[in-house]
Formats: C-alpha cells, sequence, structure tokens
C-alpha cells in the first residue's frame, strides 16, 4: 500500500491547493478563462450524492467517444494490485467540536462531515474570501492539475499543442505531464478543454484509480447505463459496489453532468472511509460572528492578490480582473502604490492606493470607475489572524443635527461607519481601522471658452461598505464598491497596529464633535484628497444640490494639527500626514494652490472662473506648511510661506490692489490665472494676507515682506471708520470704486484682529490702537448679540492682555 499512501499525501497537498483558486486560474493569469455566475441555493437539507449540480444533459454528448478516448481503456488502466484494502484496520469515529472555518459550511449544512474531515486533515480548503463554494464546477484543465500533482508526474516541456493552452496558462504544467503520460489526449477540434467540466463519470475513473479500487463482482447497473461512455462504465460500477455513489434518486447515474466541489469532496471522503483511510468522524460546528450586513457571495469569482505580506489584501468581483500594473510614488512623510485594474469587459476600471506612513500605519484608498450601464460589484477585502474578539465603535451613536439653511444648503453625507478594534488571544488590542463610508458619484465637468474648467462631483449616494464575518481566530473584513452604472464610488480606511486614540474618551470625543461639526470635518476621503459640500453658489451645481469638490481649507487638517499638538493621538497625526501628501497631489507642478470649483458670486460679479488664487486658503496652507512641516518631517516646509509672500508683494506691479493713497492699499482677495479683473478686498483675507507677510519677515529677515505688509495695514488705519458699522461690526469687504459693503464672519475676522496684533506688538507698535479699537468693536457687536467666541479668540485674548473684550454666548470649536 506504499504507492496508495503516496497518492493519498499527495492527493492532499493538491487538492488543498488546486482546487480553491481554480475558478479564477492564477492570480497572475486571471484572466485566461471567462467564468459564469451560479447560485448555490439552498444546499442545507439535500442528501443525494449530487444534488447541488445542475441537470444533466439528457441528450447523448457528441464527445463521448473523445471522451473515451481521453481517458483510455479503463481496464487496462486500472490498477491490479492483489493487496486487499478491506485489511487496514478502520480507526474509531470520534464527535469533534470545532469553530467555523467556512462562511458557508455552517453546522446545518448536509455535507458537513465530508467538507470538515477533510479539511481538517488539510486536503480541502477555502477561497482566500472564507467560503468553500460547494456549487462551484470542477473542470479539466483542474483535473489535469490533479493528476499531475497526485501522481507526481515528470515535468513535462511547453509544446503548443492545444488552442486553449498557453504558455502562460495556469494550467500548463497538468496539460503537458497527463498529455505526456498519455493519460489524456485532448479534443477533435485541437482543444485540450481546460475549461470544459470534469463530469460524473470521468471522477468515477479517477477516484477508482487513485484507490485502486476493484470490482467485487457485484451486479450493479443504473438506468441511464446506456448514456454512460464505455470506457467509464467499469469505473462507475466499482465506484457503487464500493457505495462511494449510489446515484440519483430516479435510478440514474446522470454520467455526462459536471461534478461540483462538494460532490467531488463527499466521493472523495466515502472512498477514504471506504478503504478505511479514516474514521467516519462527526462534527459539531459552533458558528462564527458576521456583522449584520454580511452576505455570502454564492458565485463564481475571480480573486486578485493587491499586497503581499502575513495579511494580504485582496479583491473579489464575478467578472473578469486583470492586472494593469502597479507605480510607486513617495511623498516625503509617506509612500503610495497605486495598483490598476480593470474590471470586467465594459471598461470599468479599479485603483487601489495604499498609502504607507513613515509611521507604519496605513490608509486605503480604492475608486471603482464605470463608464458603462452595467452595474458591477467589487469586494476589497483582507483576513485577520489570530483574532479573539472584534467591536465596532460607530460614529452614528452620536446622531446628526442637520442646518439646511446655510450657504452649503442641505448636505446628504453624513460621517464615517466607525473604528474597528481588533484583540488578539492575549487579551490586547492587535490593531484598529477607522473605516469610512463608500460615496457613489457622478463627475461634472464645466468648461470655459478661455480653456479653464470647474470640476465638481454630484452624489449620489452615501453607503455602508463594511461588513465582516469572523471564522474561529479569522476574520474577513470587506469593503463593497457597488456601480450602477455611469459613476464612480470611493471608499477608504485607515489601517494601524496600534491604537488609534489613547483612551476611549479620546476617540468617543471625536466622533461626538464630528456629529456636531459634520460639515467641517472630512468623511469622504480619496488618494486625490477629501471631497466636501460645496456652496450652493458653486458651478456646475447638480440639480440634487449635492455638488461636493475638494475644498483646499478642508484638504489641510488644521483641526487634526490642534488635536494632536494636545492629545498626541495616533489618528490625527495620521490624518495631517495624509493631508500633507494630499496638498503636494493637489497642487502638482505649479507654484502656487489653485481653487477649482468656479464661485458663481465672484463669476456674477467679476466675470471670474475655476482656476484661480484665493489668498486666504493659499495663506492658510502656507501657514500650515510652516507650523506644523518640521514636526511631521516635511521637506521644504518653509518654501510656501517664501513663494506664498513674494507672490503678495508682487500684487501691486501686477494691478491687483485697490490703493488708498501713494502709501496705503489692499490686496484683492483672488488672483484670476485668465482674465484681467481686480476683485473686492475683504478685511479677514487682507489681514491674512498681512499676517503672513510679517511671519515672512521675522522668519527671512526680508525689508519687502514689511513695506507691503505696512502698506495694508495703513490703508487699515487710514479708513478704520469706514470698516467699522453703525452696530459695531465691520464691513465684510471693499471694492475698486470704495464701496463699503457685506455681512462679516462672526467669528473669523476678530481671530485674525487678534492675530494682527500679537505680530506688530513685536514689530511696530504704531498700529496696535487702531487695532485694539476695532477688537473691542467687532468682540463688543458679538456679545451684544450673544454670537459667542471661539477657542482660538479666549486664548488670543488672553495672550494679547485684552480678555476683557471677551464675547458673551457660547464657545465654538470652528470659527463662523
Amino acid at each position: 500500500m506504499k504507492k496508495l499512501t503516496t497518492i493519498l499525501i499527495s492527493l492532499s497537498l493538491m487538492l488543498s491547493t488546486i482546487l480553491p483558486i481554480s475558478v479564477s486560474a492564477s492570480e497572475d493569469d486571471i484572466q485566461d478563462i471567462s467564468e459564469h455566475n451560479v447560485d448555490l441555493g439552498n444546499q442545507e437539507n439535500s442528501t443525494e450524492d449530487n444534488s447541488i449540480e445542475n441537470s444533466a444533459d439528457e441528450s447523448q454528448s457528441a464527445t463521448d467517444a473523445v471522451e473515451a478516448n481521453d481517458e483510455g481503456n479503463t481496464e487496462a488502466n486500472s490498477s491490479q494490485s492483489t493487496e486487499d484494502s478491506a485489511t487496514i484496520s478502520p480507526q474509531q469515529p470520534q464527535h469533534i467540536t470545532v469553530s467555523q472555518k467556512l462562511a458557508d459550511i455552517p453546522n446545518s449544512f448536509w455535507a458537513k462531515n465530508e467538507v470538515m474531515q477533510l479539511v481538517e486533515m488539510g486536503v480541502i480548503n477555502g477561497y482566500p474570501d472564507g467560503e468553500f463554494r460547494p456549487a462551484l464546477e470542477i473542470n479539466r484543465g483542474q483535473a489535469a492539475n490533479l493528476f499531475a500533482g497526485a501522481l507526481q508526474l515528470p515535468a513535462a516541456p511547453y509544446q503548443p499543442i492545444f488552442s486553449d493552452v498557453s504558455s502562460k496558462s495556469s494550467f500548463l504544467q497538468g496539460v503537458m505531464r497527463t498529455f505526456a503520460s498519455g493519460i489524456f489526449q485532448g479534443k477533435p477540434d485541437g482543444r485540450f478543454g481546460v475549461a470544459d467540466g470534469l463530469t460524473r463519470e470521468q471522477m468515477a475513473t479517477t477516484i477508482v484509480r487513485a484507490f485502486e479500487l476493484q470490482d467485487t463482482g457485484e451486479q450493479i447497473t443504473f438506468k441511464d447505463w446506456n448514456r454512460i461512455s464505455p470506457s467509464h462504465r467499469e469505473n462507475v460500477k466499482i465506484l457503487a459496489q464500493h457505495g462511494i455513489t449510489t446515484g440519483k434518486e430516479d435510478g440514474t447515474f446522470d454520467p455526462k453532468t459536471t461534478v461540483n466541489r462538494v460532490t467531488f469532496t463527499v466521493m472523495l471522503y466515502r472512498a477514504l472511509v471506504a478503504t478505511n483511510r479514516i474514521p467516519e468522524n462527526q462534527f459539531t460546528i459552533t458558528a462564527g460572528e458576521a456583522s449584520s450586513n454580511f452576505a455570502l457571495n454564492r458565485k463564481e469569482a475571480n480573486f486578485a492578490k493587491v499586497t503581499g505580506g502575513t495579511n494580504p489584501l485582496y479583491i473579489r468581483a464575478n467578472t473578469t480582473i486583470v492586472n494593469k500594473g502597479a507605480t510607486t510614488t513617495s511623498y516625503g512623510v509617506a509612500k503610495d502604490t497605486v495598483y490598476n485594474y480593470s474590471i470586467g469587459l465594459d471598461g470599468a476600471t479599479l485603483e487601489v492606493t495604499v498609502r504607507h506612513l513613515n509611521n507604519g500605519d496605513e490608509f486605503v484608498f480604492t475608486t471603482l470607475e464605470n463608464p458603462s450601464n452595467s452595474k458591477v460589484t467589487v469586494d476589497l477585502f483582507q483576513k485577520e489572524e489570530g483574532i479573539s474578539n472584534s467591536r465596532l465603535y460607530r460614529y452614528d451613536r452620536y446622531p446628526l443635527k442637520k442646518n439646511p439653511d446655510d450657504v452649503f444648503g442641505y448636505d446628504s453625507s453624513s460621517y464615517q461607519t466607525g473604528l474597528l478594534r481588533f484583540v488578539n488571544r492575549d487579551g490586547a488590542v492587535s490593531g484598529e481601522r477607522m473605516v469610512g463610508q463608500a460615496y457613489r458619484s457622478k463627475q461634472l465637468v464645466q468648461t470655459y471658452k478661455d480653456g479653464g474648467r470647474s470640476l465638481m462631483r454630484d452624489l449620489i449616494s452615501e453607503y455602508e461598505a463594511l461588513s465582516y464575518n469572523k471564522l474561529g481566530t479569522d476574520m474577513y473584513v470587506f469593503y463593497t464598491l457597488t456601480s450602477n452604472g455611469k459613476d464612480i464610488v470611493d471608499t477608504w480606511y485607515m489601517d494601524s497596529s496600534k491604537q488609534l486614540f489613547n483612551s476611549d474618551e479620546n476617540m468617543n470625543s471625536w466622533m461626538v464633535e464630528t456629529a456636531q461639526n459634520y460639515k467641517k470635518r472630512n468623511k469622504w476621503y480619496t488618494a486625490e484628497g477629501p471631497f466636501n459640500k460645496m456652496a450652493t453658489t458653486t458651478e456646475p451645481m447638480p440639480s440634487s444640490y449635492q455638488g461636493f469638490g475638494r475644498n483646499l481649507l478642508l484638504v489641510k487638517e488644521d483641526r487634526a494639527l490642534v488635536l494632536y499638538k494636545e492629545q498626541g493621538d495616533r489618528y490625527f497625526e495620521n490624518l495631517v500626514n495624509n493631508s500633507f501628501v494630499s496638498l503636494t497631489k493637489f497642487k502638482g507642478n505649479k507654484k502656487y494652490w489653485e481653487t477649482e470649483v468656479t464661485s458663481t458670486y465672484l463669476k456674477g460679479l467679476y466675470g471670474i472662473h475655476a482656476p484661480f488664487i484665493d489668498t486666504r486658503f493659499n495663506e492658510q496652507i502656507a501657514l500650515f506648511y510652516y507650523n506644523s512641516g518640521a514636526m511631521f518631517g516635511v521637506p521644504n516646509y518653509k518654501e510656501p510661506l517664501r513663494n506664498y509672500a513674494d507672490l503678495l508683494v508682487s500684487r501691486e506691479a501686477a494691478g491687483h490692489i485697490i490703493r488708498v493713497d501713494r502709501d496705503s492699499y489692499y490686496i484683492a482677495d483672488y488672483f484670476p490665472l485668465v482674465q484681467e479683473v481686480t476683485t473686492h478686498s475683504s478685511m479677514n483675507h487682507m489681514l491674512g494676507g498681512m499676517n503672513l507677510l510679517l511671519i515672512a519677515y521675522k522668519e527671512f529677515g526680508d525689508a519687502k515682506y514689511l513695506k507691503t505688509a505696512t502698506a495694508i495695514q495703513s490703508a487699515i488705519a487710514k479708513e478704520k471708520n469706514k470698516w467699522i458699522r453703525s452696530n459695531g461690526d465691520i464691513w465684510y469687504r471693499v471694492n475698486k470704486q470704495g464701496e463699503f459693503r457685506g455681512e462679516d464672519y462672526q467669528h473669523l475676522t476678530l481671530e485674525d484682529l487678534i492675530n494682527a496684533y500679537r505680530l506688530w506688538k513685536d514689530i511696530d507698535t504704531t498700529y496696535l490702537p487702531v487695532l485694539e479699537e476695532m477688537i473691542a468693536s467687532k468682540a463688543g457687536y458679538l456679545s451684544r448679540n450673544n454670537y459667542g467666541y471661539t477657542l482660538k479668540i479666549k486664548n488670543g485674548l488672553e495672550e494679547i492682555g485684552m480678555s476683557k473684550y471677551l464675547p458673551k454666548g457660547p464657545m465654538y470649536t470652528d470659527a463662523l
């Protein structure tokens, strides 16, 4: 029996290697075979040996004679060993309780004992997503691979014999070895038939040969005996003699039906039992734990392994997946590896960006673009091993209070799904994952005659992409991207082997803050930066008014930076690092950050459209780099400050100013890239620019920065009384005609006035009385109306010794 033992060991290795991967071929050759979806249906109560296979074709197959030639003469090829397998002593059956290991093999599954026995032996296993897929068919190419490995057939070189077997085929060695050994001869049309199913009669011959089963002399026949190919009849009979097959309930054998995975497993199990290789163990399967929205895939699927390592990332789709290559780019604080795939045959593409931060954590951004009308679903998934338990801390524990009446209108987006925490066998947290929602949108582009364009996304829906299924200590986590056609679907998550927050209190506090400030907290992250609800006065605005774009003020993570400095949470550290990458990608090879969405307000006033330079955006981005670049190891982090200060200095010569007198002027808020026009100057913009110039002067010592800042402050001082309104508030803007107009921001301008006072105090105290008067007036207006203050206002007033001006009312995290 040494030969039989060798074959069984080899068979075990081959089944565990080939069967799970065979449906989708190899990862490098995944497009070789087109797949067809098969619905499993209800499998739990069936007892027939082939009850879940498709019905047999009632007509005689035209390839019967060829198949007989393929298999050779049964009697000549069957083993003639004289050893009696019945003399092997059977092992004692056991009752075994195991954790569920396959998502679609629960305790109620009709063939659970057969499947689990072979799983425990390591003979078979599941697909990368944890499913067994009992109804999937086995084809001839897979059978050839199985023969080659199980029989340890000698290697054979590639020969261009068969039209359906290339030198890159995942079935190459199986086909060549079995052909060279005379096991398969191929089809009359020149094909090997790698994608043709392995039929029940072919399975019978395979098992009889592998286990050296002998004719017992018992007379057995089936109603469809004449439909069994002559070369297989004896093997079918022998298989039935040993009780390995009983045929169908109607008395037929159904020889031409293709064998599926569970049928092959059951037959293999019965053969092992019949030859006393294994006992008939009974299994009780302890159910796994799944999220309420988890669903079995159940269909034939293709898989692509995206990343390596101990917990690789996979893609799953019920259509073809073709690897289009990967690129890697370094951004100093992080490195992006972008994996590109085509999905199906109608032009859909999938882009997976793994952003590896220097601290070892990762962002994973996934975008599915589908230009066709066909529905496409792709799952990104990962298996976490050694997990004792997990918990999802959901954001929706804290309800949103939506305000549809501000300038941004109703915002249909919400917040992230939540934080998924993994706990290992030792009870320690082994990792955490912040998971976003999925966002389905359409790309909107408005082009202009001069070549400019404005970009926006029409948000169609936000849905929960996350689902998971824990089988024993293995946890499968899925992120589902579903396209309904002619749309884009984005989803993301942040992954860490550490805890993302230093305490649950910090985590919960952030979730509460996100709910309270949902319009100013990023949640729709992409590899190109976050998308947020745009003001209704932007274009191209969809009819739903759910227009989303990349707002530069939100691309930079100011709030995350503040919280990281205060609390040191890893989550905020990662957000800031991610922000630097997004800002770098947004700017590209340009010197400044250009706004990519057109404001219809500015378009109506001045005829300008995207792209243009917004002074406030560039000022705050330059300061974001300057104030945190050193902390985060950003290369050349002072350059945005110098570059933008130089741009502000150059505005006088460019004509982008509103002059008050020879030595005094305001710098315009916006610099069009194409149109020649000077826009208005708003108080908060000019203060922000002036403050940046003062910082640049202190940092670089260049007098030109102080000169320009002095020109701005001089203009404000000379027109102070025009800026202060009768109610104590500050006018929002002044135009070229010297007209003061507009309702000012509640808190933002006061923050800027306080900062201006602080900076001038160290450089030139001449303008401090003017600034204090404006601070007192603005703060008084806020106090009389109970509009409150921000933490930045409170701290700023304390720093300059003016806490007496602190406005009455509530404190806000963000300026209004």
